[in-house]
């Protein structure tokens, strides 16, 4: 039986549940690099208004997390120095993540059981409003992964935690810088760990969302799509972040703003104005629509926007091009949220918007 599956969305969720219930089994949640375990965690632990303790278990040594032993002459016995870096304040709040723990050797892993069972390492007690948790990558991810002692899964509730797009892509609404990489992904949405890790050569990059990331950021560091398209290292750029296949295609994608044509005028015409059929057009016109979005012209810009996704749909129904193009414009030049075009666009689609 295949085990259930989360999406790293659900991550929040799991903690609080786990909160609720005394935290008793630790949650692991076990993914491929780079879908946001980590990023979850640390919003778990801001929003409950925790110190967050990120505790990395593969470069840790035994005695890093057992303590250093040091020989008190006057007892005659052993006392252990613990480590710095746990939670100090007793009375504190404390969201602890032992990070890479699959990673970690067999004999820091041992250490590890104690720490999850009983909540101390010796004579060291964690605070006792210590939330923990735990992640790492799986034995097929070919990260190093230790298999892990049965007595210390024992000790944890485990969850699979798979690479899931639309989170990602409600991650860039957010968060992302640029409209280019959130359009390459829409039109191209099998990019993301895009890979055989059994194939890979040891060598190049690999397009997971963290790499998807600084693929984000390269972007905005261009002042335009055009300053990007002119650039005649884009496509290393972009291998750089995304690895060879992806990097290519974002670079001929990014080329692509020459079949655009005048982005203006459509705007000015958004109501007769002729669609394209290809779906990397209509997004390159969303992006570039984006760009040229101000005061005047916001009602034109938004309507063109919902005529790239379908335009034999209602006008009513919010489509995915106009709700990408509205929340960036939202985003990106804040000072069009008071415009009377945002106002209206917001009270026509309120209640999706909402939902």
């Amino acid at each position: 039986m295949s085990h259930p599956e989360i999406t790293s969305n659900d991550i929040a969720a799991v903690l609080e549940r786990s909160a609720l219930s005394g935290n008793k089994k630790v949650p692991l949640f076990l993914g491929v690099y780079g879908i946001g375990k980590s990023y979850q965690g640390n919003l778990f632990a801001q929003k409950t208004g925790r110190e967050l303790v990120d505790y990395r278990l593969s470069y840790r040594t035994f005695n890093d997390v057992r303590g250093f032993g040091i020989p008190n002459r006057e007892t005659g016995r052993m006392e252990w120095l613990t480590d710095e870096d746990f939670p100090q304040d007793p009375n504190g709040r404390y969201a602890l993540h032992w990070e890479e723990l699959t990673n970690a050797m067999p004999s820091v892993m041992k250490v590890a059981m104690q720490a999850i069972l009983d909540r101390r390492i010796g004579k060291y007690h964690f605070p006792e409003d210590t939330i923990m948790f735990a992640s790492g990558n799986r034995l097929s991810h070919k990260t190093g992964v230790e298999r892990m002692l049965a007595a210390l899964a024992d000790r944890l509730a485990i969850y699979h935690v798979r690479p899931d797009l639309d989170s990602y892509m409600r991650f860039l609404e957010t968060h992302g810088k640029s409209a280019e990489v959130m359009a390459y992904l829409s039109s191209n949405p099998t990019a993301t760990y895009d890979f055989d890790i059994a194939k890979w050569d040891g060598e190049s990059n690999l397009p997971t969302f963290r790499s998807f990331d600084r693929l984000d950021d390269l972007a905005a560091s261009y002042t335009d799509t055009k300053e990007m398209a002119a650039d005649p290292l884009l496509r290393a750029h972009a291998a750089s972040c995304v690895g060879a296949k992806h990097g290519e295609q974002f670079a001929q994608y990014i080329k692509l703003t020459s079949e655009v044509g005048d982005v203006g005028k459509m705007i000015d015409e958004a109501d007769t104005c002729h669609i394209p059929n290809a779906v990397d057009i209509k997004w390159l016109i969303a992006c570039r629509s984006i760009v040229l979005a101000n005061k005047e012209n916001l009602a034109q810009v938004l309507l063109l926007a919902h005529r790239l996704t379908d335009p034999t749909r209602s006008e009513q129904s919010l489509q995915a091009m106009e709700s990408f193009v509205g929340n960036t414009i939202k985003r990106k030049k804040p000072d069009l949220m008071r415009s009377k075009a945002m106002i209206d666009w917001h009270i026509k689609h309120g209640d999706t918007l909402s939902s």
